[in-house]
């Protein structure tokens, strides 16, 4: 019996994962542990300068992605990179990681959550996001390292959920047919702004405005960024008769935005999301259709 009851110990510990939204209180009792490894989304002078997070590694958005040639896309990269990267970082099948950004650009809150996504994209879904990033850290006066940490080298091998992703054709083929959503800013989607990159206005026809930039506030006393979990969220997706097992498909302008739609509905506990990881930069490449200047909503949308 006593062999039993060690052997259930044993595996809880090993398959044990924290909240996906984590505190900051609770990231500090886990700092040390070795199946434990902590991700800041930063540069170098802020990493060095400012400190960090005991134990956390250094890495950019620009690591995360790279631009199709064709199309000028920024995508994912091949993923045998990500495989070499991770197991540098320490990452094995049963580690447990966590993300969190300095705030001192939008680009870091953006690059923290498509790494969110690719993770699961990649078959690892023990990731958390730091509630309140850095700014939220230091606020708890809770440690701040200066020394570049030294990992032992991971296993990580992706196995790809593929399901996770989808293309151009797919989603084409579904305007009118499955919930879309659009994670740019509202001016974005109304066709009135754009960002400098784009060449066209609009959004793709049948699909609905749920705007990232809604969720980033900027603390006045330090100037820092940090995401306001949206407490309407749920409230949006029933209004859109979403249900928490319906597919979703997610656009943007590069991947990212759709990307923080995805972790929004992944914290609620929404499980069909898909993301156009090319978005917005391939889809006007291809001369696809864009709607302008309305609002639409799936209930009564017609292609």
């Amino acid at each position: 019996m006593l062999k039993v009851l060690l052997a259930v110990l044993v595996f809880s510990l090993s398959s044990f994962s924290l909240p996906k939204l984590l505190s900051p209180e609770r990231l500090s009792k886990e700092l040390g542990r070795d199946n434990l490894v902590i991700l800041e989304f930063s540069d170098t002078q802020s990493y060095i300068m400012e400190g960090h997070i005991p134990g956390a590694v250094l890495t950019e958005k620009e690591e995360w992605r790279m631009m199709d040639k064709k199309s000028g896309a920024l995508v994912h990269r091949d993923i045998g990179y990500y495989e070499e990267k991770f197991r540098s970082w320490g990452i094995s099948k049963d580690t447990d990681v966590v993300i969190y950004y300095k705030g001192n650009q939008t680009n870091e809150i953006l690059g923290a959550v498509y790494a969110y996504w690719l993770f699961h994209y990649l078959g690892h879904k023990r990731v958390s996001m730091l509630d309140g990033g850095w700014k939220a850290w230091v606020e708890k006066n809770l440690p701040v390292d200066f020394e570049d940490p030294k990992p032992k080298k991971g296993s990580f091998k992706a196995r790809v959920n593929e399901h996770l992703k989808i293309d151009w054709k797919y989603l084409k083929e579904s305007i009118g047919k499955r919930p879309i959503i659009d994670g740019r800013p509202v001016g974005h989607y109304f066709g009135i702004t754009k960002f400098p990159a784009a060449k066209k206005f609009g959004h793709v026809p049948c699909s609905v405005a749920f705007p990232w930039e809604w969720w980033v506030k900027k603390d006045e006393r330090t100037g820092k960024l940090y995401i306001e979990f949206p407490f309407y969220a749920e409230a949006f997706f029933k209004n859109q008769g979403i249900g928490k097992k319906d597919e979703v498909l997610l656009f943007c302008f590069g991947g990212t935005g759709a990307a923080f739609v995805y972790m929004v509905m992944d914290m609620l506990g929404y499980e069909g999301m898909r993301v156009y990881d090319a978005s917005k930069r391939e889809w006007e490449y291809l001369n696809l259709p864009l709607n302008r200047f309305v609002w639409e909503t799936f209930k009564d949308c017609k292609p």
